[in-house]
């Protein structure tokens, strides 16, 4: 029998790429026997926090407690990740571009390095494990639908 996780995640960024910018992401699982849990991080000050690297480290912080999760499993059962976003970025990467931008040697359609590769590449690394028995999917929600981990990552740039 499998077992399922879902995840909520978030990222938001207050300035924007700008200097002294301020970012915050959230995961949030929905744990309907034992209660909902939630978990936020302040971006670091440096690389100079965006919407993109915000939304891309709460996919990281489900992955992480995913995987840490399945760890803790008894007989290895396949196990199934939905990754829930209210951003494109997030489910373009790994849904469409990462396979493309693999093959091109991580460069994108104009031929530039792509942006936020650091975060891509641990996320991917991570959706690869999880995958040797399992799947991870992501669905993108509307933005009404992820209240909670907007508040979490909203909550986090509060810090």
């Amino acid at each position: 029998m499998p077992y399922e996780m879902n995840a909520w995640t978030d990222g938001v960024c207050r300035g924007n790429g700008r200097p002294g910018a301020v970012g915050g992401a959230a995961a949030w699982f929905n744990r309907p026997v034992r209660g909902s849990k939630s978990w936020w991080r302040k971006l670091p000050e440096y690389p100079i926090p965006t919407n993109q690297r915000a939304e891309l480290t709460g996919v990281i912080m489900a992955l992480e407690l995913a995987t840490e999760r399945r760890a803790q499993l008894y007989n290895d059962p396949y196990f199934i990740l939905t990754i829930h976003t209210d951003s494109e970025y997030v489910k373009g990467c790994f849904c469409t571009w990462i396979h493309k931008w693999k093959n091109n040697g991580w460069l994108n359609a104009r031929g530039v390095e792509v942006v936020n590769r650091d975060l891509i590449e641990e996320a991917s690394d991570m959706i690869d494990q999880i995958e040797e028995n399992g799947t991870v999917d992501f669905v993108k929600i509307p933005r009404d639908d992820n209240e909670e981990a907007d508040e979490l990552a909203n909550g986090a740039c509060d810090d």
